[in-house]
């Protein structure tokens, strides 16, 4: 029985430079091509793919949203993000959400053929570059960090909230990139401070640097 791969990646080239590499080989069937976030997820909830190689940078839908949204509308379908060089915060993201895969695009196609068996034995599988001890300290960890963690009890929106919150960005900032009024910015900064016991902006970022939300500086 063949690998089932669903391709997602904006750019047509990439797109079909895969595409020929994967025809090549005898256990893999690439199924369907798509070009952005919204398009990837109603495709998997038709075709059901065992597996989709995933940019996450697509528009209309992105990110760890993307990689959350994929696995919730096939749990069986595993993903393996396939993307240029990010920040370790990405990567736990990432799997944290369900990836088993993570390769960048500076590697070799050997790497990603790698990444597509091992996501269908249900292994994980990371590029080289990529530090190892992601897994040992993270993934291994996030059901107990999910159950446990206040991260755990704020919503997907206070998510995002909360990393811009971290990373720096005003009220004015965050709620242009998250297209919601200050005001809604303001409530939801307020509800993560409470759900999650923090008494400060410094402690929130604290937080955020401890359980991997991003780097220490």
């Amino acid at each position: 029985m063949k690998i089932r791969v669903q391709l997602a990646d904006n750019q047509i080239v990439v797109r079909q430079g895969i595409n020929q590499l994967l025809s090549k080989e005898k256990d893999i069937d690439v199924v369907a091509e798509t070009a952005d976030g919204l398009e990837t997820v109603e495709t998997v909830k038709k075709i059901k793919p065992d597996i989709v190689l995933l940019e996450p940078a697509l528009p209309k839908m992105a990110g760890v949203d993307l990689v959350r949204m994929v696995k919730e509308a096939n749990s069986e379908t595993e993903v393996v993000v396939l993307t240029t060089p990010q920040k370790k915060a990405h990567v736990r993201d990432a799997l944290q959400v369900g990836a088993l895969g993570y390769v960048l695009k500076t590697g070799s196609i050997a790497e990603v053929l790698a990444a597509i068996r091992a996501a269908y034995q249900k292994g994980y599988y990371l590029s080289p570059e990529i530090s190892a001890d992601i897994i040992d300290t993270f993934v291994k960890k996030r059901g107990v960090e999910s159950e446990t963690s206040g991260y755990g009890k704020i919503s997907k929106r206070e998510r995002q909230v909360f990393r811009l919150i971290a990373e720096g960005a005003t009220t004015d900032e965050i709620a242009e990139a998250l297209d919601i009024s200050p005001k809604t910015v303001a409530k939801h900064r307020m509800n993560i401070m409470e759900k999650m016991a923090l008494k400060n902006v410094a402690s929130l970022v604290r937080y955020a640097v401890k359980i991997g939300v991003i780097d220490p500086y």
